[in-house]
């Protein structure tokens, strides 16, 4: 009997504790389900899961051991839960309940949740949540060949399979690839099964997919909320497009971002950057901005940070000298940083107005390791502190200023013993980068509601995009090993909802001077989202390298600029769906298992493939062709796909190949955006059955375009039958300064000159010289005709 009641009692301390602490486990039992509050409630015998659906495609689900109401605290996701109908089906042993074509199956005996997406399983949990002091986490299973992409900024493949990876933003200096923990970390997976995962968390943690234990997956965080979101897709596409549905979209790009941003460490004078900027200009190299490092406010790396305003002796004129590079079409950019250096007056200002985290008795916390000097950190999350900080960026806007660049937003340096008014560092420092983008964009909001914001951020967190975050790749190293790392990073993080991730182009740290280095990653960086030059210890401006090494990067700079019409359409389509700009081959080839396994390519929207060099002295490109026809985009070259091909490459270029029924709108490269007109398209067509392009303009700089509907669509459609070639332009909306009449060069790829090309019905006349007619050219048929909008019939025989 004694025995019986010891064994009962053990029983009742276990339950007790296990509600205490938190667990849910296949050892768990189903006690009740409800619905509460917009959830299905589920109670078990070691706490309460809430399910909750967001979209058809999107569902939240949090373990509350105590059993309360989740509470709406999401850092990541800004959606509120719509009105969603919730269909349930009793099945043997549980309950399926599903919402649109993603459900979720719960076994009651034990307890566990499985994922079904349109009579698939996609997802299915292991040891569920575990919640206690000094841990939250959870744990699926994975399927034995799945794959699984993301997590942030990571130097690894893009699988991410076999790693532990740290949830825990941290620089890591003169980098190349093979590093796990970056400036980035974002707590998002995708699965090659096609749904994705959102571990809703910010504190610091950890994700093992599948090191400790193969087949599984688990998500840990040192405390906070036990919550997850789940979305499932038929594709990428709508997989990126319900995720940012979720945690919002970027808005659209002031179009001058998308120009050459030149910068270094540092340009250290007013009359030093001038000079610099004519030279660059003087030689034919387009520049649409000059981003200014700490030498604006100070004259050492040490001793100045948190000035926050001119250095007069090295910056006498700012303000005309801003205004002077505006009427060249560069704009002035500058960085800030998140800490104060006590010897500064802003520092006992800021004591004066409370910005500074604390230590454990409140009182402000000076961090003495500190790299830059003694100094203390803004505590972001204080409304005075915003505040405080924005005040010093409204200053420099008023003075001309067009961007900025957020550094250290990690924060670089952020001890444990930190106190925040949210929280202690652990706790918060995930979202420390992510609370300064929102600063700044919820500021320009208020103050400048028609600029479009440009901030360059180098950390941050799921859902930064909405705050309109240029986030880049860290203090990555000058070598090759530098430059392959950056294919992963950027892919990876603009699978995770930051579209215009990009890299220091030419490297920032350590290394030598190298023209083969520097020009290929330089052509790299012109077809990455943003392309910035910027190191340390060497020149980044192509004017200080070899003439042979000018001659290249001019050529790609003068391309980009080109490409600005197609460039500006994939912002646009960030802007309204999510897509990526930079996009993995898997992403538009999924079930070629190839092209899945293939990390050092991607897809530059959906029209062109770009394989970078990435080798010192290499003459020779192996890289992958998905399937369907491509064509070299230098040589017109017709590849099949669905094979590896290995091209002779020289210095002069790389690898780029346009897909068939592609479409590429282009216009003449300019010095700057701010002389970009769009009054003359040339746009390249591949003929392949039926095919669609839909290119956006508007005026590149009002940020309520969308909203006034002040913006332009351009339909271009193409068909090709026995032999007959038929494309079609139509246009819809309109916008303050948009042209009547536009010169417009249609070029159809071709194997050989036309009998016959007829424009709205009309025979065309053949010869280059006529206004108003067609040629043949280097396997192009080139159509030229002047364009009032109205719709456009082509037919080429």
């Amino acid at each position: 009997m004694i025995h019986l009641i010891r064994n009962a009692l053990q029983r009742v301390f276990i339950f007790l504790l296990l509600i205490l602490s938190g667990h849910y486990s296949h050892a768990s039992l189903l006690l009740k389900s409800d619905t509460l509050n917009g959830y299905v409630r589920f109670i078990t015998d070691q706490g309460t899961v809430f399910i909750r659906p967001f979209t058809n495609s999107a569902l939240e689900v949090c373990f509350m051991p105590d059993g309360s109401l989740p509470a709406d605290s999401s850092y990541a996701v800004n959606l509120k839960p719509g009105a969603v109908d919730i269909r349930s089906e009793v099945v043997t042993g549980g309950v399926v309940y599903v919402v649109g074509d993603l459900g979720v199956r719960v076994t009651e005996n034990p307890f566990s949740l499985t994922f079904i997406y349109k009579g698939d399983t996609v997802l299915r949990d292991a040891d569920g949540f575990i919640v206690k002091p000094g841990l939250s986490s959870v744990s699926f299973a994975l399927a034995p060949d799945e794959q699984i992409f993301g997590a942030g900024e990571r130097a690894i493949p893009l699988n991410r399979r076999g790693y532990e990876l740290p949830l825990y933003n941290k620089p890591n200096y003169g980098y190349g690839m093979g590093v796990t923990s970056l400036n980035y970390s974002i707590p998002l997976i995708l699965s090659s099964k096609k749904y994705a995962l959102l571990w809703d968390n910010p504190q610091s943690g950890s994700v093992d997919i599948g090191k400790a234990d193969t087949n599984i997956m688990t998500w840990r965080a040192i405390g906070g909320t036990a919550r997850y979101f789940i979305m499932a897709a038929d594709n990428y596409p709508d997989l990126m497009e319900t995720y940012t549905t979720l945690t919002g979209r970027q808005s659209l790009p002031p179009r001058w971002a998308l120009g050459n941003l030149q910068s270094r460490m540092a340009y250290r004078t007013q009359a030093e950057t001038d000079s610099i900027m004519n030279l660059m200009l003087s030689n034919d190299f387009p520049v649409d901005a000059v981003i200014l490092d700490f030498y604006w406010f100070g004259d050492s790396i040490k001793g100045y940070v948190g000035n926050l305003d001119w250095y007069r002796k090295n910056w006498p004129e700012p303000e005309k000298m801003i205004a002077d590079f505006k009427k060249k079409g560069i704009k002035t950019i500058l960085i800030t940083e998140p800490y104060v250096i006590d010897s500064l007056k802003n520092y006992s200002d800021g004591l004066a107005h409370n910005i500074f985290v604390t230590d454990s008795l409140g009182k402000p916390y000076l961090d003495t390791n500190f790299y830059f000097g003694h100094g203390s950190l803004i505590d972001i999350f204080k409304p005075e502190a915003r505040d405080w900080f924005w005040k010093r960026y409204q200053q420099q806007i008023e003075k001309g200023v067009a961007g900025w660049w957020g550094d250290l937003g990690e924060p670089e340096s952020h001890p444990s013993d930190i106190y925040h008014v949210i929280g202690k560092a652990d706790e918060v420092h995930g979202i420390y980068g992510h609370y300064w983008d929102r600063m700044v964009f919820e500021k320009y909001a208020r103050y400048y509601p028609r600029t479009r914001l440009f901030h360059l951020q180098r950390s941050g967190y799921a859902g930064s995009q909405r705050y309109s975050a240029y986030p880049w790749t860290g203090d990555v190293g000058r070598s090759w090993s530098g430059l392959k790392a950056q294919l992963p990073v950027l892919l990876s993080m603009s699978m995770n909802g930051l579209g215009y991730i990009h890299s220091d182009a030419g490297g920032f740290a350590l290394g030598v001077k190298d023209d083969d280095l520097y020009t290929r990653w330089l052509q790299f960086a012109a077809f990455t989202p943003v392309m910035r030059p910027h190191g340390s210890g060497i020149p980044s401006e192509p004017v200080y390298f070899s003439e042979e090494t000018q001659n290249v990067v001019r050529d790609f700079m003068k391309l980009r600029y080109s490409l600005l019409p197609y460039n500006y359409t994939l912002a646009w389509q960030n802007t309204v769906k999510g897509y990526p700009l930079m996009r993995p081959l898997f992403y538009a080839y999924p079930d070629d298992t190839t092209a899945v396994a293939v990390n050092d390519e991607y897809l530059w929207g959906d029209e062109l493939l770009i394989a970078p060099v990435l080798d010192s002295g290499a003459v020779f490109r192996k890289l992958y062709l998905p399937e369907g026809e491509w064509y070299d985009y230098f040589t017109g070259k017709r590849y099949p796909g669905k094979q590896w091909v290995e091209l002779a490459v020289t210095r002069k270029t790389i690898p780029i190949f346009a897909r068939e029924g592609a479409f590429i709108p282009a216009t003449n490269p300019v010095k700057s955006t701010d002389f970009y007109r769009s009054d003359n398209f040339n746009v390249r067509y591949y003929p392949k059955g039926n095919s669609g392009f839909t290119q956006y303009e508007d005026d590149g700089l009002n940020n309520q375009a969308l909203i006034e509907n002040e913006y332009e669509l351009i339909h271009y459609r193409g068909s090709t039958d026995e032999g007959k070639t038929t494309l079609t332009i139509t246009r819809e909306g309109s916008w303050d300064g948009m042209p009547e009449i536009r010169a417009m060069t249609i070029e159809i790829k071709a194997e050989s000159a036309p009998r016959l090309v007829q424009l709205n019905q009309l025979p065309l006349k053949s010869g280059k010289r006529n206004m108003k007619g067609f040629w043949f050219e280097d396997g192009f048929i080139k159509v030229r005709f002047d364009w009032d909008g109205s719709p456009v019939n082509i037919v080429v025989n």
